[in-house]
């Protein structure tokens, strides 16, 4: 059964602005349906939120391709570096990146202060 990805290779190439081979866009288009699986099992309710326009479909493109893109950039195993010391801090696992972090579920996550929860709702000033 064919899963649907938020993102195309097509997608993840320009935002590297590279053009991908056709083993790195099969890599690509692996990693995105992962990825776009991740995605659905974080955020529970995210496919219904894009269709009903909580969530811009954009954001869910841009969070997918965020994620697979620093999966392809970085180094196996290597969680981060650092310069001029050159310090190198590796990672238990190669998928350790694949997952999202609490910051894009946050921004998948629908909430009732989103701007079209508050439209026509009155406000209150309380003196400090």
């Amino acid at each position: 059964m064919a899963t649907s990805s938020y993102a195309t290779a097509v997608d993840v190439a320009t935002s590297l602005a590279v053009t991908f081979t056709a083993a790195e866009t099969a890599q690509a288009d692996s990693l995105l349906r992962y990825v776009s699986a991740i995605m659905r099992k974080r955020v529970p309710g995210l496919e219904t939120a894009i269709s009903s326009g909580e969530i811009e479909s954009d954001l869910a493109e841009g969070v997918c391709v965020s994620v697979v893109k620093q999966a392809i950039t970085v180094k196996p195993g290597v969680k981060s570096e650092a310069h001029p010391e050159y310090t190198i801090v590796f990672q238990d696992a190669a998928d350790a990146a694949l997952d999202l972090t609490a910051g894009q579920i946050e921004l998948l996550t629908p909430t009732a202060d989103d701007a079209a929860h508050q439209r026509g709702k009155a406000f209150s000033v309380h003196p400090g």
